[in-house]
């Protein structure tokens, strides 16, 4: 029995009131952890946001997969007529991607609700005459890279607008997301429309950024050269490969990146289907 006047047990001895017991130290040391869980979450999501740590990463590099989608292939929107090569590239890996291919024009109506639709927005005209792209929708792909989406650029594509005949280049449309320049004049001819034809090899500057891990030169045999068409503009961000002509010693941007906040915007100064592993790793960055 109990003393009378319901005073402490003898000895102190504390006494769990109803619902404790062993279930009730549980939740209570569970309470004290679970800030320090949602900070560790908090850290490994902005480690896998800035690349930190991706699916290569040794022991967490699962925990980069399960924040990013799993398995779940991304969805890229090809804006324009892309070459036959990048059609290659996306159809053997659809387990990565999935493309819808449209016209500029198609997207005119309401540009920023369909792009916000996709995780990748490729603008690639390089198969067609018309580089025209509308004011509305480069200002929604403005938006979009601005607000986290990721943007890739080929050759000369966007170069033009509609009716605008004094529009050369990208800044008036896209204002500074494209990661290249059509700044200079080369015998009255401006540099982003002069498409110059060169035999010889990419190489990369940055062997640690995810998209040219592990391929330091293309074509890898020494005996062979590539054949790229290219253009002379300027970078406006973060070289990662350059082309380069093995009998003039002229060089060219090759792969250009455009530093974000949040959004990513890559250049491609060549057909990128013609460079499978770049083009992967591309995506892979990408989602």
């Amino acid at each position: 029995m109990y003393p009378e006047g319901g005073a402490e047990p003898a000895g102190g001895d504390y006494m769990p009131q109803e619902g404790g017991g062993f279930t009730g130290k549980i939740g209570y040391h569970l309470e004290g952890l679970i800030p320090l869980i949602l900070i560790i979450v908090i850290l490994l999501f902005l480690a896998i946001r800035f690349d930190i740590i991706s699916s290569s990463t040794p022991i967490l590099g699962p925990l980069a997969d399960i924040f990013e989608g799993g398995v779940q292939p991304a969805k890229m929107l090809i804006v324009g007529a892309t070459s036959q090569e990048v059609i290659d590239v996306l159809n053997k890996h659809e387990k990565l991607v999935r493309y819808v291919v449209r016209t500029p024009e198609s997207l005119d109506r309401s540009p920023r609700e369909i792009i916000s639709n996709y995780d990748i927005v490729m603008l690639d005209q390089s198969q067609q005459a018309n580089k025209e792209v509308s004011f509305e929708l480069g200002q929604a792909i403005q938006q979009y890279v601005s607000t986290g989406g990721k943007l890739i650029v080929v050759l000369d594509s966007g170069i033009r607008r509609p009716g605008a005949y004094d529009v050369i280049g990208w800044e008036n449309t896209f204002k500074d997301i494209v990661p290249v320049s059509c700044d200079r004049i080369v015998d009255e001819i401006p540099v982003c429309i002069n498409k110059i034809t060169v035999r010889g090899k990419l190489y990369s500057i940055d062997d640690d950024h995810p998209i040219m891990r592990g391929i330091p030169v293309f074509p890898a045999d020494p005996g062979f050269n590539a054949v790229f068409e290219t253009l002379d503009v300027s970078p406006k961000g973060r070289e990662l490969a350059f082309i380069e002509d093995p009998f003039t010693k002229k060089s060219f941007p090759g792969v250009v990146e455009k530093p974000s906040l949040v959004g990513k915007s890559i250049y491609f100064n060549y057909n990128p289907g013609i460079t499978e592993g770049i083009f992967v790793g591309t995506i892979n960055y990408m989602k």
